[in-house]
């Protein structure tokens, strides 16, 4: 997806919101978005597309017309969370699963 991945504490942030407990904050250090912070929710996999699917929300930005809309904004989100999956499978804090696999 990426020539170069992005990196945390270089690219993005991770922070923690005190009003969304389950949920940390990804703002933006680096990039066309410098300064805004989104929110990801759900992630998953498209098997018949074979991609990554996701959707997210602007939690601050200094722009304020900056929404999910902007297709600018949602490949630069691409960008960072495939950085976060990687970084989290090699450090292992993210583990992926087979959806179809039974649980024992």
């Amino acid at each position: 997806m990426t020539d170069q991945l992005l990196k945390e504490n270089e690219d993005y942030t991770l922070i923690p919101l005190e009003e969304h407990e389950d949920a940390w904050g990804v703002r933006f250090t680096s990039g066309p978005f410098p300064e805004t912070t989104v929110i990801f929710g759900a992630i998953g996999f498209n098997q018949v597309k074979d991609k990554l699917t996701f959707n997210f929300e602007v939690y601050e930005s200094p722009e304020p017309e900056l929404d999910h809309h902007n297709e600018l904004l949602q490949e630069h989100c691409a960008k960072v969370l495939e950085a976060i999956i990687i970084a989290g499978v090699e450090d292992g804090t993210v583990e992926l699963k087979d959806p179809d696999a039974s649980e024992s």
